[in-house]
């Protein structure tokens, strides 16, 4: 008998969320296919009117579920392929999860690349297994000699000041509570980015105003923009990068 070999897994996001829209929205369209069978007048149109509101949910939540299974791979292939990669590069998943990103930049990397993967491994924010099955998916992708990993929070990393040429992270940021602390978080990575060093972070709302931290932190903006068609679902991406001091 042919044994199937093991395969990494990456998980859903917010998995709660996704399946409470899910449960909900298919809840409220029941609730109006009967109503819409059943009744007729102001009944009826009150049906109608609830089979449209609960659309919303179930889209959103098939659009969580069209990430988890192909959007999110789309997306960090796209990430990945922004950076020219030299393969000596320190590279620092934040909010590494189950390792999509952690493990895509290691495998770019050769002897002297290090990525590096932070995390506080709730199971809320992802499905999964957390800090376990990301061990068990850096094994499985044979990149265990290219990989740490740190169990800290983002807003006070242990990372020397201007060690890091790429900062990775998808949808992480938003789960810190607060603009403020959020912001600690984002000026965290300016101080732990080399100069000449590029951030990459992809979040499921417009982000215009981690830019601005950037760029008030004296971050070059490359772009910041949507992706949706790429990660199939909502997504915007800063891409800022470190300028190196000029030579007087």
């Amino acid at each position: 008998m042919k044994v199937r070999a093991r395969t990494a897994h990456y998980g859903f996001d917010a998995p709660g969320i996704m399946i409470g829209m899910l449960a909900g929205g298919a809840a409220g369209l029941g609730l109006s296919a009967a109503g819409m069978i059943w009744t007729d007048g102001a009944v009826w149109v009150s049906a109608a009117i609830l089979g449209l509101v609960a659309l919303v949910p179930v889209v959103l939540g098939l659009s969580m579920l069209v990430y988890g299974r192909v959007g999110k791979k789309r997306m960090r292939d796209y990430m990945i392929g922004l950076i020219d990669w030299r393969g000596d590069e320190q590279v620092l998943d934040i909010g590494a999860g189950l390792g999509l990103l952690l493990i895509g930049a290691a495998k770019k990397l050769r002897a002297r690349g290090r990525a590096t993967a932070v995390d506080i491994w709730r199971t809320e924010d992802l499905s999964g297994g957390g800090l376990e099955q990301l061990a068990a998916n850096v094994a499985i992708e044979g990149v265990e000699d290219r990989v740490a990993i740190l169990t800290e929070d983002a807003r006070t990393l242990s990372i020397a000041d201007g060690s890091i040429d790429v900062v990775l992270s998808l949808f992480c940021i938003h789960n810190i509570e607060g603009e403020a602390e959020q912001k600690r978080a984002l000026l965290e990575i300016v101080r732990v980015l080399k100069p000449g060093g590029r951030v990459l972070i992809g979040e499921w709302m417009p982000i215009a105003r981690y830019a601005e931290v950037f760029a008030a932190a004296g971050l070059k903006i490359r772009s910041q923009r949507s992706h949706i068609a790429t990660a199939l679902s909502p997504m915007w991406m800063v891409d800022a990068e470190k300028p190196v001091p000029s030579r007087s």
